[in-house]
């Protein structure tokens, strides 16, 4: 499986070395370079931009900081959305506002292709580790496909419902935690 990870900070970091520990290709791309030379450092591909990323890889992971961000990599210029992605599946990873992934999941699949949401649970130990808690939001079926990757990071997997419902449980949880 030919995994790519927009999005290079510690829990993207952590992701991407738990997949690369497992075995996984990974390619990674992240807006400063230099964030993403330790992993480069120990086997992950580079990609200059988020379209490159997507060229180069079946599963595109996104761990972004928020919304501005996500409209960033996958609508951009040189977004992940920018060239053609029939049949590629995209899982955002991010904690956003619950319509971001009903929005970006209705311009991936406008374009061909598959968009789960799977916010998580944990820190940078338990991402290390493969012991998240993921909260999808999207297609069962696409679940479906999705699971042998997710469950390479995640402890448990919980189909929440429909795009939106993940980002819903994931703010819900962290609520009493503020």
């Amino acid at each position: 499986m030919r995994i790519g990870l927009a999005g290079a900070g510690k829990m993207g970091s952590a992701m991407a070395r738990r997949l690369m520990s497992s075995g996984q290709q990974v390619t990674v791309w992240n807006r400063t370079a230099a964030r993403a030379r330790g992993l480069l450092d120990e086997g992950a591909a580079w990609a200059s931009t988020p379209a490159e990323l997507v060229a180069t890889c079946d599963i595109v992971l996104t761990m972004l900081i928020d919304d501005a961000a996500l409209d960033e990599v996958y609508l951009g210029a040189d977004g992940l959305l920018s060239r053609p992605v029939a049949g590629r599946l995209f899982i955002d990873m991010s904690t956003v506002a619950p319509a971001q992934p009903q929005k970006i999941g209705a311009r991936v699949r406008a374009a061909g292709a598959r968009f789960l949401e799977c916010p998580v649970g944990g820190s940078v130990g338990p991402a290390r580790e493969g012991r998240l808690l993921g909260f999808v939001g999207g297609d069962a079926e696409d679940l479906a496909s999705a699971r042998p990757g997710l469950e390479l990071l995640c402890r448990r997997i919980e189909h929440v419902g429909p795009l939106g419902a993940g980002a819903t449980m994931k703010l819900a949880i962290n609520l009493p935690l503020m």
